[in-house]
């Protein structure tokens, strides 16, 4: 399935929107394991760059960056669901949180995938550009079959639905990570 959502994603949202899984199904099935992958990328990454310093993070340090990122993944897809598709109406697309959920968490495939990949190293670094990049050309790929979007308001909705999933997703790392890391440093 990855793949056919990397390399052929538009042909692998026709066959999906003919078969809708349930959603909470999906997300525990596919979504959640996707995520851990993202979470713990990203928490390796912050150990290389401590360890690029010269410095170790405490295990505890790591915990909380693995359990903030997971935690802001979820949330992202959950809430930027709700909100994406009270805003599919305005776009003439299909108001169904459910489907827009679906959509959330295949989008979401290149950019856990690349967090992990960035891990790497340094040098691997810009692979994480790239998978939000590739992310938000898969959320576009996905309005059109799973919330039948009109074709002439798919980019405007692509943006605007991106922009919500990934901007609740980097809020909430922001003030998780304040609230519960650096503030107990």
């Amino acid at each position: 399935m990855i793949r056919d959502i990397l390399v052929r994603p538009g042909r692998f949202f026709r066959d999906f929107a003919g078969n809708v899984p349930v959603a909470k199904t999906f997300f525990f099935s596919y979504g959640m394991p996707l995520m851990t992958l993202g979470a713990t990328g990203r928490m390796v990454r912050v150990m290389n760059q401590f360890a690029q310093d010269g410095t170790a993070p405490g295990g505890a340090y790591l915990s909380g960056i693995f359990l903030v990122s997971l935690t802001a993944y979820i949330l992202s897809v959950w809430l930027g669901a709700r909100i994406i598709a009270r805003l599919a109406g305005a776009f003439g697309s299909e108001q169904d949180a459910g489907k827009s959920m679906l959509l959330c968490i295949i989008a979401y495939t290149p950019l856990m995938l690349a967090q992990l990949l960035a891990a790497l190293g340094p040098a691997m670094e810009p692979v994480w550009f790239v998978g939000l990049i590739y992310a938000a050309f898969i959320f576009g790929k996905g309005t059109g079959p799973l919330l039948r979007t009109p074709t002439h308001k798919t980019l405007g909705f692509t943006l605007i639905g991106f922009f919500v999933l990934f901007g609740i997703s980097a809020v909430s790392i922001y003030i998780f990570s304040a609230l519960f890391i650096f503030g107990a440093l």
